[in-house]
């Protein structure tokens, strides 16, 4: 298994696959909770604004759009993101994984979990994986994926209907191996 990441901002083919993958991600969401998750609403429910809100994603130096890929080919997508106000609080959060996503086909096979181990030591700081309580998979992987990373080092809180993990990534190169 060869996993990497591509900063997809740096390519327009890139940004294309993010763009025709990203209605699968959202009908999974939507299917988890029967409504849409609040944040991701029934696809086409609001009209056709993904292409919008992907935009976005494009053009705004606080989100760090990236390219999962398995061996150079493109398996999933993540968002990691810095929040809109920094804060100078010493545990201020710094990123957040605000999407997350590896097709059905690439699943079941530690992807996820090198590529989001990738993503945090990429960028090193006060990091908070939030997931919808009723999405238990996303539960499950979020939380064993972040237990082998931190070696068991974060908080986790439950509120608002989300499951929310805390804690501070490096880019040391030994942190989140087992």
């Amino acid at each position: 298994m060869s996993v990497t990441l591509r900063d997809a901002k740096r390519s327009d083919e890139d940004q294309r696959w993010i763009q025709a993958v990203y209605p699968e991600y959202l009908e999974e969401l939507a299917a988890v909770t029967h409504l849409g998750t609040g944040v991701f609403p029934v696809l086409g429910e609001h009209g056709e604004r993904h292409a919008e809100l992907l935009a976005r994603w494009f053009r705004d130096d606080r989100s760090h759009p990236l390219l999962i890929l398995e061996a150079g080919r493109p398996c999933g997508f993540a968002l990691a993101s810095r929040p809109l106000i920094a804060s100078t609080a010493k545990d201020a959060i710094q990123y957040r994984m605000a999407e997350f996503f590896i097709r059905r086909s690439f699943r079941r096979r530690g992807l996820g979990r090198a590529a989001a181990s990738l993503i945090f030591s990429r960028f090193a700081g006060q990091w908070e994986v939030s997931e919808a309580s009723a999405n238990r998979d996303a539960v499950n992987f979020w939380r064993q994926t972040v237990m082998v990373y931190t070696r068991g080092r974060y908080d986790e809180r439950v509120r608002d209907g989300e499951v929310r993990q805390n804690f501070v990534s490096s880019n040391s190169p030994t942190l989140g191996r087992s």
